[in-house]
């Protein structure tokens, strides 16, 4: 009988010893191994695919000249197009872009167009998703606008789920915007 409590002392420690380990590999697991790399790593790679893809696509102005295409046959109607659904067809240089979304904003909808500067803007999404239970996919995505006097146009942030929110602009040539999420 006197043997049995030293026996239960070490069976006791070890029990203690195992769920430290079971708790600190839970922790490298699910805060090191699942964490999502940093966003200008992920920034970075998303602007490589999208360069190789214009080039690809026949560069900046054939991508413009699609965008221009889709403005005027859908001057005063909207445009979407979805990877999931698409019910419209894209133009070859968009299709090379292989992008998530495609949408057109009407000139009376854009913020900042009016009769004298009229403009349009499509938006073009190429990666982002947001993501429950792992880290999300960054947004990144074009604004290409099209029409009379472009200086106007102004950028709207648009916020909502990591993944499918962009709050940055970046100029990138005459009338094409990058456009990104969160950094």
């Amino acid at each position: 009988m006197e043997d049995s409590k030293p026996r239960q002392k070490i069976w006791s420690g070890d029990l203690w010893r195992l769920g430290l380990c079971v708790l600190v590999i839970y922790l490298v697991f699910k805060y090191i191994l699942l964490a999502a790399p940093p966003a200008w790593f992920v920034r970075r790679d998303q602007r490589k695919k999208v360069r190789e893809r214009v080039e690809a696509a026949g560069g900046w102005r054939a991508l413009q000249s699609a965008c221009d295409g889709i403005v005027e046959s859908n001057r005063e109607s909207w445009f979407d197009w979805r990877s999931y659904n698409n019910t419209n067809t894209l133009p070859p240089a968009l299709t090379a872009l292989q992008p998530m979304e495609v949408w057109y904003d009407p000139p009376k909808h854009v913020r900042g167009s009016t009769s004298e500067s009229e403009f349009s803007v499509v938006h073009i999404r190429v990666f982002g998703m947001h993501r429950t239970g792992t880290w999300a996919i960054p947004y990144y995505g074009l604004e290409l606008v099209s029409g009379t006097n472009t200086v106007h146009y102004v950028f709207r942030p648009e916020l909502a789920a990591e993944g499918n929110s962009y709050d940055t602009c970046r100029k990138i040539t005459n009338g094409i915007y990058e456009i990104s999420g969160p950094q």
